[in-house]
């Protein structure tokens, strides 16, 4: 496959969201970029569940599950990193990761989360998602929070800074409802 960076990724995505001709368009130029941004997000978090999953079976764990209400909480977190410029577990208004599963109405038996920061947003999702989860895998507690087998669901949920930074959250979860 050939090194496909984030903005031909967007040209690409923008000819498919209009269509491939300028007949049609709905909206401005910078909403179509929008939404080819956030098309971008979702392959490179639809990636990093994938190299999760791939990294657990090889160990000879269960996948994980894709939770989508984990996935919510965790694009939540990621997209709060980004505006307001932070990285942590706790925002800057005090909001903890316990906070963010019940402002979702998420009650889990057990819950975890890995976050992330890097440059790898000019990179294909596929690329970005290798870059990130390798990046979590070279950390001790990251890598623990991958591989521990108690976890059945995670949801990913990535974002892209103005500065260009990736911003990923990974919210883990046993027995949620």
């Amino acid at each position: 496959m050939a090194h496909e960076s984030r903005r031909s990724f967007a040209r690409k995505a923008a000819a498919v969201a209009i269509g491939g001709s300028t007949l049609g368009v709905v909206g401005t130029r910078r909403s179509t970029a929008r939404a080819t941004a956030d098309e971008y997000e979702r392959e490179v978090e639809r990636a990093v569940h994938r190299r999760v999953n791939r990294i657990r079976t090889n160990r000879g764990l269960d996948p994980l599950a894709y939770g989508e209400r984990l996935a919510d909480v965790a694009a939540y977190h990621s997209e709060d990193m980004a505006d307001e410029g932070y990285f942590s577990h706790t925002s800057p208004d005090g909001e903890t990761v316990g906070d963010r599963y019940e402002k979702f109405g998420l009650a889990c038996r057990r819950w975890g989360e890995n976050i992330l920061y890097n440059y790898a947003a000019d990179e294909s999702p596929t690329e970005a998602a290798r870059l990130s989860v390798d990046q979590w895998m070279q950390s001790s507690g990251h890598r623990r929070n991958i591989l521990a087998d108690f976890w059945t669901a995670e949801g990913i949920g990535a974002e892209v800074a103005s500065d260009g930074r990736l911003y990923l959250t990974q919210n883990f979860g046993t027995g949620c409802r």
